[in-house]
């Protein structure tokens, strides 16, 4: 999981902290109201060792609608990897780490994403855990799921034996790192689409949690998160992000699964012959499109 909204909150607070002369700034009549940011979990618990993308979102920022949105991109999507062929999503990040996941993606979705934040297993844990975890509202059925996860991400730190905090109760819990990675991971229960709204929850909740840090804890936070995300987002885009960065907080935040539901079908690929999602590329990139430029 997942995991990335927060880089970029806590760059901007940096980059805030720095020039507060510009506060009063605005980026209302920049020439791109649309900043797009790709934001990758890895499967791995070591960013140095290859892995596959468990986690694939768009974070849009648009400043002329005053608007979040969180595009999840299904992992199994079948595309055409460059100099590789047909192949899950996912396996771009294997082949060739940011930089062939990036070309895939735009590529395949018509897209122009330079930018990007990587967290893996046992950073977004970390990260969890210095907010102070995340507020999440668990279903009955999700518990039994929940917890047979949390002892596999448990197993992550061998010094966690006999240690393991399971979730024993319905509705509002605040999970820790292992918890909240769990919560991301569930799998065999439900859908992977409903497995890519868990990690957009999270995502949410960890914006909220960062708006509402008291400013004196601000050191603290940065300090203890920033060292786990590997990001490559432009100064030019930060500055611009900086400008508004108190602004943020009162984006309306919206979202969409990608592929979508109506234009999507799953199976055995003819090329790979493995499992994956077909898509209507057509009907798919219009809306694509159309959310993440609000058109």
């Amino acid at each position: 999981m997942k995991k990335f909204i927060l880089c970029l909150f806590i760059i901007l607070i940096c980059i805030t902290q720095k020039i507060d002369s510009l506060e009063n700034s605005s980026l209302e009549n920049s020439k791109n109201d649309i900043e797009n940011i790709l934001l990758i979990g890895t499967d791995s618990s070591n960013t140095n060792k290859p892995s596959r993308s468990d986690c694939m979102i768009i974070l849009t920022i648009d400043t002329k609608n005053k608007a979040l949105r969180l595009t999840s991109l299904a992992r199994d999507t079948l595309v055409n990897i460059p100099n590789i062929g047909y192949e899950k999503l996912n396996h771009a990040y294997a082949y060739g780490k940011e930089k062939l996941l990036l070309e895939t993606i735009n590529n395949n979705f018509n897209l122009d994403i330079k930018d990007y934040a990587v967290v893996d297993f046992k950073s977004f844990i970390e990260i969890v855990d210095t907010i102070g975890g995340v507020e999440v509202d668990v279903s009955q059925k999700e518990i039994e799921y929940l917890n047979k996860t949390i002892e596999v991400c448990y197993d992550l730190n061998s010094q966690n034996e006999g240690n393991i905090k399971y979730i024993d109760k319905v509705g509002n819990n605040k999970l820790n790192g292992y918890q909240a990675l769990a919560y991301a991971r569930i799998r065999k229960m439900d859908t992977i689409y409903k497995r890519d709204e868990r990690q957009r929850k999270i995502l949410t909740d960890i914006a909220n949690k960062l708006t509402n840090i008291p400013l004196k804890d601000y050191p603290k936070v940065i300090s203890s998160v920033v060292k786990h995300i590997d990001v490559n987002i432009s100064i030019d885009k930060i500055f611009k992000l900086a400008l508004i960065s108190q602004k943020l907080a009162n984006y309306e935040i919206k979202q969409l699964e990608f592929p979508v539901e109506k234009y999507r079908d799953e199976g055995i690929s003819n090329e790979s012959k493995k499992y994956v999602i077909k898509w209507d590329k057509e009907e798919n990139l219009k809306i694509l499109n159309g959310f993440i430029y609000n058109k």
